[in-house]
């Protein structure tokens, strides 16, 4: 990387986001890394008290910082630019991202389309796009542009990727699934399985109900390694746009889940539930079938939701309960021992008596 800085603040103004701060003619920089490990022609992101301190020591070319710490690096050489911002994470991922992302080409396998992938006939594969060993593309199915599907991965027929997607080592794409738009499908991960639907009959033996729906993902969702997005019974299993999946979610058959989400590990939501925009889980949060959960809503502490939540706020806990109330319940279930030991003693005392 030898870029020069003036094109970085760029990008970000470009993307709505200042960086404020004088900028240096020819200020060139030469790669981006961490601020404990930087060198002089580094640009670095510290949004800490605490690592300002590897600044100082280690004379990076550009720190980006947070307005509020300004003062603190009054004491940074003219070697050292310093750009300020409201929002270094923000910073972080637009700048990174243009500059510092995985460089997918690197893997150097043949293409466009490696001898070794299998691709029907009838399928349509865009420009610009790899398809990397052993891949499998079905019959009829789209892959947009300048997508690249990786070793193993399957792509079933009839199954549509939009452009700018990128589909992992061995995911999967199930039949007829449609993909929108700078999709990212994590290794291992499986879009389309099957519903878990089941009827029993008079013996508890169970026969399955044919889940033949689809899935149905939005531009920007990032679906992590080891995710499952099963199909609809008969419609549609929906993922909104620019929401991100961490690794090891299920989403079962017939949800709903709308834009903007942030769902982190072990995210488990049952068939024909519905999700908001917006909302945030965090790890081990559980959703029962058929309840809702509204917009804004945010879900910590191994929530598990069992019954619909209307109003924006922090829930935790089973079942949930709004923040405020679940921290007087925890502080009070953190006395009972102590309560306990009084009554027991006051017991004895009229005992005795």
């Amino acid at each position: 990387m030898n870029t020069q800085l003036s094109a970085i603040v760029e990008v970000c103004r470009e993307a709505g986001l200042a960086l404020e701060g004088a900028v240096p003619e020819h200020c060139e920089v030469t790669g981006i890394a961490a601020v404990q490990d930087c060198g002089p022609g580094d640009l670095v992101f510290a949004d800490k008290p605490a690592l300002l301190n590897y600044v100082l020591e280690r004379h990076p070319r550009v720190v980006v910082t947070a307005r509020g710490l300004r003062e603190k690096l009054a004491a940074v050489g003219p070697a050292t630019v310093v750009l300020l911002t409201g929002q270094v994470s923000l910073a972080h991922a637009l700048i990174k991202q243009r500059y510092a992302a995985r460089d997918f080409a690197a893997a150097g396998w043949e293409g466009p389309v490696h001898p070794s992938a299998v691709v029907h006939p009838s399928a349509m594969v865009g420009a610009d796009t790899f398809i990397e060993p052993r891949v499998v593309v079905g019959r009829n199915a789209v892959i947009g542009a300048r997508c690249r599907i990786m070793s193993g991965a399957v792509v079933e027929h009839d199954a549509i990727i939009g452009d700018d997607s990128i589909v992992h080592p061995n995911a999967v794409i199930g039949y007829g699934c449609r993909l929108g738009k700078e999709v990212v499908v994590g290794a291992g991960s499986v879009i389309g399985a099957e519903g878990f639907g089941f009827a029993q009959d008079a013996n508890r033996r169970s026969h399955p109900i044919p889940q033949t729906g689809i899935v149905v993902v939005g531009d920007r969702v990032r679906i992590g390694a080891n995710n499952t997005i099963d199909r609809a019974t008969y419609a549609e299993t929906r993922i909104g746009s620019g929401t991100k999946f961490d690794n090891l979610c299920h989403v079962a058959h017939n949800v709903e889940i709308g834009e903007d989400c942030l769902l982190t590990a072990m995210f488990c939501i049952a068939g024909s539930s519905r999700i908001g925009n917006r909302v945030i889980a965090s790890g081990q949060t559980g959703v029962i079938d058929h309840v809702s959960v509204g917009d804004d809503v945010v879900l910590v502490h191994r929530a598990g939701v069992v019954k619909d939540i209307e109003q924006p706020g922090v829930y935790a806990s089973l079942p949930t309960q709004p923040m405020d109330e679940y921290l007087r319940n925890t502080a009070a279930a953190r006395k009972g021992a102590e309560l306990r030991r009084r009554v027991a003693d006051l017991e004895k005392m009229r005992a005795e008596d």
